[in-house]
């Protein structure tokens, strides 16, 4: 028997049919763009686990609704921090982050059905069977397998997981998912985000000349990307300068930050940037995923510098029994100016120092960190001790007043070298003071600290004795 169907009845169906049909035309297919689109992409890397990258991508045109995604971006991106131009008015974004693990699978098939595999390697077969996986702790899985309750090692020879499917959501890297009101026609989109796992530091290689009063100077940028993604073809910019991060989650968006990139200088040389100093690397670079890059930065030839001895010791208001036998600090200084050889901001990073002998070979003597240096200020580097001056102390009177402590301290300096030295003595003292007596002039630093200068001639010694009142609290 055949049924009939009122026209009046289909109608409506059809049409709402054919609505949907044509929102399902209008929206279209989800869009994907990888980094084969890429126009343009710069990073901007600091020294503390932190990097602004900005990526230029070609994009057509975009309907209403319809869904895009953008792959190929940081696996540590803030997507907090997220900003997107060219792409319509985004009415929502998504970081698609979940990836494809072992652990992430064992985790999403708990309570769902899989399958065994066990390789058997005295026959040399292999047999599936279908199990129901329970719970996973570390190394362990718990399964519902053959009636019975086991447990299996995960990632041992032998064993397999067999998945049906690939859960939904997870994919092989991550990505932006977004949707906005559309674009009418092609153009370029722009992202612009802050991400962990790029990161930046200074080295520099000082070349001390024998006599102590000159130097050179090369510094080189160490870059590492950990990010999980490649950066080809990129302007690289390093930011020097301590910038302060909010907590992980972060509240607002780095608008600021995003102007980095245009506000770069140009060349090799830095340019001061708000409160800190940019640089642009002169060329365009690749840095790779797991990738650790030296470039050249900074290069300066006869340095005026200079070398010189450091004690320091503490003056309590006690009795000491003891007597000590100490090095001096070798510190190397130069002043980051024109007139000397400098003269431009200096990043933080490790300084280490070598000098040639009689022959012309260099040799490590040391090193020391520089501090983020402008233009005019001072750098001193205490790297190493001296092995051929010998500093001896003792004290030789302790005297309790009404009021007050006497202390009396004898120091004596030993140079075994053929050359003379001049030795700086710094006392600290942890109340007031006062230098009643002293066999050698000196200069008071501040309310806590006192100085002695002191010249050894070579093969010789000199001893300096001093009292100092302090004054009770």
């Amino acid at each position: 028997m055949i049924q009939t169907v009122d026209i009046k009845y289909l109608c409506p169906a059809i049409i709402v049919l054919g609505s949907l049909l044509q929102i399902s035309s209008v929206q279209g297919a989800p869009l994907r763009v990888d980094a084969d689109k890429q126009q343009g992409l710069s990073i901007t890397l600091y020294n503390q686990d932190l990097g602004l990258v900005r990526d230029v991508r070609n994009l057509p045109p975009i309907n209403q609704d319809q869904t895009l995604y953008i792959e190929d971006v940081s696996h540590q991106i803030m997507s907090e921090t997220l900003q997107i131009e060219n792409a319509g008015k985004v009415l929502e974004q998504n970081l698609n982050n979940n990836l494809i693990s072992t652990s992430a699978l064992l985790k999403a098939y708990i309570g769902k059905p899989l399958q065994l595999a066990r390789f058997n390697s005295v026959s040399g077969t292999e047999t599936i069977t279908d199990a129901r996986l329970l719970s996973v702790q570390g190394n362990q899985a718990v399964v519902e397998h053959q009636g019975r309750i086991e447990t299996l090692p995960v990632n041992q020879q032998g064993w397999r997981f067999i998945f049906p499917k690939l859960p939904e959501g997870m994919q092989a890297r991550p990505s932006l998912e977004i949707r906005s009101q559309g674009t009418k026609k092609a153009g370029e989109a722009v992202l612009t985000y802050l991400t962990r796992g790029l990161n930046w530091q200074m080295d520099y290689a000082l070349v001390l000349q024998q006599e102590g009063t000159q130097l050179s100077l090369d510094g080189m940028a160490t870059l590492r990307n950990q990010t999980g993604v490649d950066f080809k073809n990129s302007q690289i910019l390093l930011m020097a300068g301590q910038v302060n991060q909010p907590p992980r989650v972060m509240q607002q968006r780095f608008k600021a930050e995003a102007m980095l990139a245009d506000a770069a200088p140009r060349g090799g040389s830095p340019e001061a940037f708000q409160d800190y100093q940019l640089y642009r690397l002169p060329q365009q670079a690749s840095l790779l995923n797991g990738q650790t890059k030296q470039v050249s930065l900074i290069s300066a030839e006869q340095i005026n510098s200079s070398k010189s001895y450091h004690y320091r010791f503490p003056v309590f208001p006690s009795l000491d029994r003891q007597s000590y036998d100490q090095k001096p600090d070798i510190k190397v200084s130069f002043e980051n100016k024109a007139s000397d050889g400098l003269g431009f901001p200096l990043p933080a990073g490790t300084a280490r120092v070598f000098s040639p002998d009689s022959e012309g070979l260099r040799h490590f003597i040391g090193s020391a960190q520089i501090r983020h240096t402008s233009k005019g200020q001072k750098v001193e580097l205490a790297v190493g001790k001296a092995f051929d001056i010998t500093i001896k102390r003792r004290q030789t009177e302790f005297k309790k007043n009404y009021d007050s402590h006497l202390v009396t301290q004898e120091i004596t300096l030993l140079n075994s070298r053929k050359q003379g030295a001049t030795v700086n003595l710094n006392a600290d003292f942890s109340q007031p003071w006062k230098i009643r007596d002293s066999n050698h002039p000196f200069t008071k630093i501040n309310a806590s600290q006192n100085r002695w200068q002191i010249e050894v001639p070579g093969e010789g010694q000199v001893t300096l004795r001093f009292k100092a009142e302090l004054t009770k609290r």
